[in-house]
């Protein structure tokens, strides 16, 4: 008879809603399951975010468009955009147009110094 398998980070992120938490104020950020990609930025006119980080301390060195959340097959990545201050995952900047795969307890940084630092998790 075979044992039941633990569920892989993957399925994990089917079964449980992902959020960010910013690291400094501890604010939480859901990240909707109806949505595919979700911009991070601060608002602009040519194309509003759908996670504005305008509203955290130090946004100053977050780009108005800085980079996109993707899910796909239930998998969640994020893509730098072309930011003037870099995206980081884990202090590891990503080159514009990059996409990293992301796991429950990945720090995303927007910009230098992790002023503006996000904590993956999953409730």
């Amino acid at each position: 008879m075979s044992q039941p398998t633990q569920p892989d980070s993957v399925t994990q992120l089917q079964a449980h809603q992902p959020r960010l938490v910013h690291v400094r104020t501890g604010t939480v950020v859901q990240i909707p399951r109806h949505q595919n990609v979700l911009l991070m930025g601060k608002p602009n006119d040519h194309l509003p975010p759908d996670i504005n980080v305008a509203v955290f301390p130090d946004a100053d060195v977050v780009s108005r468009i800085h980079a996109r959340l993707v899910v796909q097959d239930a998998q969640l990545a994020i893509e730098d955009m072309g930011s003037t201050n870099g995206t980081y995952v884990n202090g590891q900047r990503l080159r514009p147009g990059e996409r990293c795969s992301l796991q429950v307890g990945d720090w995303i940084a927007l910009g230098k110094e992790d002023k503006v630092t996000f904590l993956l998790q999953q409730e």
